[in-house]
């Protein structure tokens, strides 16, 4: 009986880990050689014991990590490395930071948030619904979009995405793409080389571990690209006069937007926004030129497609008899674009009673400022249309003119200013749009540029209005100065600085180490000769300047075609001087007429090796 008690007392400090050879497993580093060693990989085997008794698996992994934690905590169990020389016991005391919230007051501490300040990220569908136009089937009502203009038009429903001439194709670097299509990143490739770029797998490093990416990548931004998510292009000119400029004259548009409407027309075209709706035709080019989503008929869709289909076949001519090119990706671009003419002709309807109902829409001749007043539209003025950037006018000369005519509905037309500067880099926000009400058919991200108007003799407004804003004018004016001097102070800064860089450089390479006196004359003489647009009246400008009452410097031509100040060495001339003259006595040796050969025998003159030697004489 005691021998019984005295083995379970024996199998309990064992299981437990805390058998009486436990610091003699110290030496070894490892655990389990103690005297229950074997009966705990039994445990884990589920195998059975010294008696004979099967041990349940599950049980026994249970009082083996407890074992394991009991060694681990008395420092029983040792393991080699250098890991285990690293402390980790602030880990099993550690928390989380707690959240400190700070209480929001109504004052604003720091510096005021301009509401241009806002960042709007703008990506994929947002971005080209914010920068470019849409042509849209015309088989949908779009009452979302004409409600919200940040409401996306989906996928399958555009036709064409707007564009401004001047996009390159990156692939085959085309100045005009063929057949260009969009991806989701915006930017615009040739439809044959964007089917090549999705046809071609990636290269795999067989020597490495790297995945294979199964998404393609933009090859300019790194976006991901899908052929699903591909939008054929449409580009259209847009006059370089259209655009304003500082200094030059612009005539601006009063525009009409009624409340409700995300719509705005041109007071002179006579057309009521709401009778022709949000979203105009196509076939009405008076209007559509003003809108941003637009839709297309069938017959319209189809004709697109057909011209980028000949467009195709002649670039493929040219490229087969330039490169010998066999068309692969070329036949594969117009299959496509004949399937998508096919797949619209299957869908197509009889437009004439479209195109007759937004004829009927079109009715020219309302007088829109006594149909609409201050109270039920906006009026505002805009130009440049075509481009992606609205150019509308700033907010201190639409003060100006409203002190003039009392009421936005009574504005001039057209008005027709001297721009005195435009002011670029806005981006359109919620915050803007709640200061700017008539900003509210613009999606949000759209950039916008203010023109600021030179009132100077400018017959529109009133002297006595001048005289009222002359202050706040005078002001504006001044600040524009004043920037315009920091910008050209830091770009002549930059020059100087560059050309002096590039000079000492220069003299470096070709002469001495330059003392005190020396480096202050090389940064006139840089001044001098390499700033020629900008003259010193301290400097002379002659090609030659003292240094030295014994040293004179010449300009010599390096190899990138400059010309840089050279402290000629007077040693190194004369060995220049020796080496020319000996190059040119051996050339005149070697074209002296051969001697006759002895015993009739002809001799096999050796041509004569010229060896030449460069030394750099340099002064420490």
């Amino acid at each position: 009986m005691a021998d019984d008690m005295g083995e379970k007392e024996e199998v309990k400090k064992v299981g437990s880990g805390r058998s009486d050879g436990r610091r003699g497993g110290r030496g070894r580093g490892r655990f389990g050689k103690s005297p229950g060693g074997d009966w705990n990989q039994a445990k884990k085997t589920g195998q059975r014991d010294r008696n004979g008794n099967k041990r349940d698996a599950k049980n026994g992994q249970c009082d083996l990590e407890v074992s394991l934690q009991e060694e681990l905590m008395s420092g029983g169990l040792r393991v080699r490395g250098r890991r285990a020389q690293v402390s980790i016991n602030h880990l099993l005391q550690f928390q989380l930071p707690e959240i400190e919230r700070q209480q929001r007051t109504g004052r604003k501490m720091g510096r005021r948030k301009n509401d241009n300040g806002t960042v709007v990220h703008l990506h994929g569908d947002s971005f080209i619904n914010a920068n470019y136009r849409l042509l849209v089937d015309d088989s949908c009502e779009y009452e979302e979009q004409g409600l919200d203009p940040n409401v996306l038009v989906p996928q399958e429903k555009i036709v064409r995405v707007i564009v401004p001439r001047g996009q390159n194709c990156p692939i085959c670097l085309a100045e005009e793409p063929v057949a260009p299509q969009m991806v989701a990143c915006g930017h615009i490739f040739c439809l044959s080389c964007l089917i090549n770029f999705f046809s071609v797998d990636q290269v795999q490093d067989k020597t490495s571990y790297a995945q294979k990416k199964r998404l393609k990548e933009c090859p300019l931004c790194g976006s991901i690209v899908r052929s699903s998510k591909v939008k054929p292009v449409l580009v259209e000119e847009i006059r370089a006069d259209e655009i304003p400029e500082a200094g030059a004259e612009t005539c601006l548009k009063l525009m009409c937007k009624p409340h409700g409407s995300i719509l705005p027309l041109p007071v002179e075209l006579g057309v009521d926004p709401l009778a022709v709706g949000n979203v105009p035709s196509l076939d009405l080019p008076q209007v559509a030129d003003y809108a941003h989503t637009i839709r297309c008929s069938s017959s319209k869709a189809i004709d697109l497609f057909q011209k980028d289909i000949d467009g195709i076949k002649t670039q493929y001519e040219i490229d087969k008899i330039l490169y010998n090119d066999d068309g692969k990706y070329y036949k594969m671009a117009w299959e496509d674009l004949s399937d998508r003419i096919t797949k619209i002709s299957s869908q197509q309807n009889d437009d004439k009673p479209a195109i007759e109902k937004a004829m009927e829409s079109l009715d020219l001749g309302v007088d829109l400022k006594e149909k609409y007043q201050d109270s039920n539209a906006f009026f505002f003025y805009q130009t440049s249309f075509h481009s992606s950037t609205r150019f509308f006018l700033s907010p201190l000369d639409v003060k100006i003119l409203l002190s003039a005519f009392h009421h936005y509905s009574d504005f001039p037309e057209n008005l027709q200013i001297t721009v005195e500067n435009v002011n670029y880099g806005s981006i359109l926000t919620p915050e803007m749009i709640n200061r700017y009400k008539y900003f509210g058919h613009l999606p949000f991200g759209t950039e916008i540029a203010f023109i600021e108007v030179d009132w100077r003799d400018n017959p529109i407004l009133p002297k006595e209005v001048y005289q009222q804003f002359n202050t706040e004018l005078k002001q504006r004016r001044r600040k524009l100065s004043i920037k315009k001097q920091k910008e050209d102070k830091q770009k002549l800064s930059y020059q100087k600085r560059l050309e002096r860089e590039h000079a000492e450089f220069y003299k470096r390479e070709n002469g001495e180490p330059l003392t005190s006196q020396e480096a202050h004359a090389l940064t006139a003489l840089a001044d001098d000769y390499l700033l020629d647009s900008l003259p010193s009246p301290s400097h002379d400008s002659s090609p030659e300047r003292t240094l030295n009452p014994d040293r004179r410097t010449h300009n010599e031509r390096t190899i990138w075609g400059t010309s840089i100040p050279v402290i000629p060495d007077e040693k190194s001339s004369r060995e220049n001087q020796e080496f020319e003259a000996m190059l040119l006595q051996r050339m005149q040796q070697d074209n002296e007429p051969n001697e006759a050969p002895k015993n009739g025998k002809k001799g096999n003159k050796k041509k004569g090796k010229v060896m030449l030697f460069s030394n750099t004489h340099r002064n420490l």
